[in-house]
């Protein structure tokens, strides 16, 4: 009896809230002869290349009319066009774009999604189809996840890179004409063109992963679509003045850029910025319930328990393991998978008490942590956020859970460990 009283406060603590993880945009695979290597020092497996994709196997010798529009239109894309670069990730692609000589890219946060396996290819000259050695792995400098920018930069590159320069917010006025350029739905490199319906400072709004949001945004009415974001928003003379980043879905021609002096300041921040997540209900709403106990190492006591948290059907979404029959070693759940069948999130404790935790999250499910959290006594989840100072595999920290259900000792064959 003291011990499922000791699970379920800990259960209490730990798991009165949850995150919920965004849809992203399928990748097909890439053509065949992009599978053999990209870039410099950069080669693919089968796995790594099936998960880039349709839109390059989709991709034409030509990207786009680009004699068709009138005169400023178009030098408005030819010159900027080369500057704008396809952002890959495990599942999703997005746009980015270049700021200097040095291979910075400015995009969205959302885009890298914690990722960072990024691959970014450059656009190729007009009539010519997208090779190798036009795409590049790309690092994580820094992110800012209050005003949803991330930084990028090309470790190697064969030629010299096309930029973008930024412009000034003090230069732009309602009404007047902005360009887009970027790649919505796969359909790579497209221009579109709209004007300036507003601009509004301290703008707030909630990505899909939970995530609030606050800058200074442009409200524009050029078309954007998935795949655009990331990417710029220019002025007549090709300057930067923002970065495409959301839309209203429920809405037609409302769609947000956040604005250049935003990217000025995150750009001068030696760090980056952790923001806020929408969290489930307090921890004293939640239900609890420890109904599974597995000796799962033959020592005539149970060393994981399966519980329930607010829901009843198995398998149970939360497993504490325990490292002697008194003492929690840690507990893990699922976070971004809400089917309850992936395990992305392990907790520990800082205390013999368990009143100060650590989360650690998998939020693309990819085997490796993205993000840690530490909640501190009296908080309902967590209240401050970091990124892993080196690469930690999730499925390290869970062994004795992953090595029980590949051994079937915890009799779910649907539920595994995010690796």
């Amino acid at each position: 009896m003291r011990r499922k009283i000791l699970i379920r406060s800990l259960l209490v603590m730990a798991l009165g809230f949850l995150w919920n993880k965004g849809n992203t945009a399928e990748i097909d695979r890439l053509p065949k002869g992009l599978r053999s290597g990209i870039g410099p020092g950069l080669e693919l497996d089968n796995a790594t290349a099936e998960k880039l994709s349709s839109v390059l196997q989709g991709l034409k010798k030509n990207l786009i009319l680009e004699n068709t529009r009138a005169e400023r239109d178009v030098e408005v894309f030819r010159k900027s066009a080369p500057a704008v670069v396809l952002v890959f990730r495990k599942d999703a692609l997005g746009s980015g774009v270049i700021t200097d000589s040095t291979g910075r890219i400015v995009t969205n946060a959302h885009v890298i999604g914690g990722s960072q396996d990024i691959l970014v290819a450059l656009k190729p000259k007009d009539g010519a189809e997208l090779t190798k050695d036009l795409v590049f792995k790309a690092v994580v400098e820094k992110i800012d996840e209050v005003s949803d920018l991330a930084l990028l930069r090309m470790n190697t590159f064969r030629q010299p890179l096309v930029t973008i320069k930024l412009g000034n917010v003090s230069d732009l006025a309602v009404g007047q004409d902005v360009h887009a350029i970027g790649h919505p739905k796969g359909e790579v490199w497209t221009y579109t063109k709209g004007i300036i319906s507003q601009i509004r400072n301290n703008y707030e709004w909630s990505g899909e992963s939970g995530v609030n949001h606050r800058a200074k945004v442009i409200q524009t009415q050029t078309p954007i679509n998935p795949g655009n974001s990331g990417g710029p928003l220019l002025d007549n003379a090709g300057r930067l003045i923002g970065i495409n980043s959301f839309g209203r879905p429920d809405s037609e021609g409302l769609n947000y850029a956040v604005a250049v002096d935003e990217i000025q300041k995150f750009l001068q921040r030696s760090v980056g910025r952790i923001a806020e997540i929408q969290q489930k209900p307090s921890p004293a709403q939640a239900a609890f319930d420890c109904p599974e106990a597995y000796d799962t190492k033959g020592q005539r006591w149970s060393n994981i328990m399966g519980c329930y948290n607010n829901r009843n059907s198995p398998p149970p979404n939360a497993w504490v393991v325990f490292a002697t029959q008194k003492s929690v070693s840690y507990i893990a759940t699922n976070t971004f998978t809400l089917s309850g069948g992936m395990i992305d999130t392990v907790i520990t404790n800082l205390d013999p008490d368990w009143q100060n935790l650590i989360f650690a999250f998998d939020k693309d499910c990819d085997g490796m942590i993205d993000l840690i959290g530490q909640s501190r006594a009296g908080r309902n989840g967590p209240d401050s956020y970091r990124y892993p100072e080196k690469p930690v595999r999730l499925v390290n920290l869970v062994n004795e859970l992953d090595t029980a259900l590949k051994t079937k000792r915890i009799p779910y064959p649907e539920l595994r460990v995010c690796q």
